[in-house]
């Protein structure tokens, strides 16, 4: 991988029969945290926290990060807490998100994805409302043979704004559990 371009980077390889980071980097506005011990002390797991400063992302934030998981090694990715899209003031960069997840598998690996959004503060009123959230998530075989192609796209406009069409639904989740 290379890491100039990007915000960050882990790699988790078998060392001595016990799943260990062998490569960490992050940079603004990306930090991992990799805490010693999580989990039962027989788990061979290591847990990686993605997190940004300050909680959340802001207008112009982009971030681009690898994860290498080695052969019979275990890794649970996830963030500290729900990742937050603050809003700018007058501009509408902070109310569109794009992302796109994209995962290389061996065979023999195993996956568990979940992708999911809240539709806001509902106290504060804001139910569903931005301009654009789109999530795309790939997952490919290690000789780029696609095995799941999926995107979310939400966007304002059309026949009725989006939280009414989105009715009194609250979460949108996608799970994929793979091996």
């Amino acid at each position: 991988m290379e890491t100039g371009t990007k915000s960050g980077e882990v790699r988790v390889e078998k060392v001595g029969g016990k799943s260990m980071v062998t490569k960490c980097f992050s940079k603004y506005p990306l930090k991992f945290i990799i805490p010693k011990k999580a989990g039962p002390s027989k788990t061979d797991s290591v847990w990686i926290y993605s997190l940004t400063y300050g909680g959340g992302i802001v207008s112009g934030d982009v971030i681009s990060s690898g994860l290498y998981v080695g052969d019979g090694s275990t890794t649970v990715l996830t963030t500290q807490a729900s990742t937050k899209v603050y809003k700018s003031l007058g501009s509408k960069c902070s109310e569109q998100l794009f992302e796109k997840q994209v995962f290389r598998v061996v065979p023999g690996s195993s996956l568990v994805l979940v992708d999911w959004i809240t539709s806001g503060r509902h106290e504060s009123g804001e139910v569903w409302d931005f301009n654009l959230y789109k999530s795309t998530n790939n997952i490919f075989f290690s000789d780029g043979q696609p095995l799941f192609l999926d995107t979310v796209l939400l966007e304002q406009g059309g026949i009725a704004p989006l939280a009414e069409r989105m009715q009194d639904y609250r979460v949108i989740a996608m799970v994929v559990l793979l091996g």
